[in-house]
């Protein structure tokens, strides 16, 4: 009887042990910016050559996203090209950005350190975005249409039926031209700050 007990004792012991150890990591910020991100100069005015058609200088790691916006237009979306010719892109307005809350999909991760999401309003010519790196969780943000947005209680929003949000009143205004934008849970990647943002109204060449 003792020897099950002490056994018992022993894995409550290891499971709370990692519990904490899980924890912590996933509260601890990183404090050390990203060595593609350390550089103080804009994507539109880092140096380079041979920029390609649609004004970018892509690298490993450049991903291509197609967002659809509800009145059936097609974004093309780029995130973390290495540079962009500002005689193609333009930096998105920050009053066109709006912080809208924190949460995520439910799962216990977004429970411990939830994202956080910003509504931005896309310039009516546009036809691409681009985003650069988020630095402080050194990752990508992510990008997508709002197509529904649900009030589920005070303080409480549920958008395309999956992100559960604690936001603010009053609630965001939802048009044809908004997207949703998650920069991941460290509060300093600041969309259009930080994390740079910007729109194109050129005839994009990309796949």
């Amino acid at each position: 009887m003792k020897v099950h007990r002490l056994l018992l004792i022993v894995i409550l012991f290891c499971l709370t042990l990692i519990c904490v150890i899980a924890f912590t990591n996933f509260q601890t910020p990183s404090n050390k910016r990203s060595t593609l991100c350390h550089s103080t100069k804009l994507l539109t005015q880092i140096e380079v050559k041979n920029y390609d058609i649609s004004g970018i200088k892509l690298r490993d790691g450049t991903f291509i996203r197609k967002v659809f916006l509800d009145n059936n237009r097609k974004l093309k979306v780029i995130i973390f090209p290495r540079a962009i010719s500002p005689q193609t892109w333009l930096k998105i307005p920050q009053s066109s950005i709006q912080y809208i809350g924190k949460g995520g999909d439910d799962n216990w991760q977004e429970w411990l350190r939830p994202d956080h999401f910003y509504l931005l309003q896309v310039p009516p010519q546009a036809t691409g975005l681009a985003f650069g790196r988020l630095c402080y969780r050194n990752g990508d943000v992510e990008v997508e249409a709002i197509k529904k947005l649900k009030k589920k209680s005070p303080g409480k929003i549920n958008i395309n039926d999956k992100i559960n949000l604690s936001t603010e009143e009053p609630l965001p205004t939802i048009n044809a031209y908004s997207v949703i934008v998650n920069t991941g849970s460290n509060s300093r990647d600041v969309l259009g700050r930080e994390t740079e943002a910007y729109f194109t109204t050129e005839n994009l060449k990309l796949d």
